[in-house]
């Protein structure tokens, strides 16, 4: 009777181990994948706030939709809510029609690179973060 309860407990503890594990390495796959991710907005938006320094009126440059479309799952998966609504408001105002008429857009490539540069700097930065966007309360970021 006895060897039954701890083959039991075994089965328990490795089926909890095996499932912390499992769960530890998508999140870290997905750090991974955010990490690269927030480096290629990063170096767009970097282009950008280049650019619109000498930039002529009306002649701004705009930013790439495909760095964007390419990354923002990843992206979306490792901000918190915060930081993804400052990132995603510059490619949101990015339609040629508008960007000649885009107020405050030094400001808004300086927040949206500020919110990235956690996730930029490498995976040990955004742990905490990332902590917090799962188990923390979702309003503040």
């Amino acid at each position: 009777m006895n060897a039954a309860w701890f083959g039991l407990i075994g089965v328990v503890v490795g089926g909890l181990i095996s499932t912390l594990w499992g769960w530890l390495s998508v999140i870290r796959q997905e750090l991974a994948d955010g990490l690269v991710g927030a480096r290629l907005v990063d170096d767009d938006l970097a282009r950008l706030e280049m650019g619109s320094d000498g930039a002529e009126a009306g002649h701004q440059p705009l930013p790439t939709a495909q760095t964007w479309a390419e990354n923002r799952v990843a992206l979306a998966k490792v901000l918190g809510f915060r930081q993804w609504s400052t990132v995603s408001a510059v490619y949101r105002r990015s339609d040629p029609s508008s960007a000649h008429t885009w107020s405050g857009r030094d400001q808004e490539l300086s927040a949206a690179r500020e919110a990235l540069a956690p996730l930029a700097a490498g995976k040990r930065h955004v742990l905490s973060q990332r902590w917090h966007n799962v188990f923390g309360p979702h309003t503040d970021d």
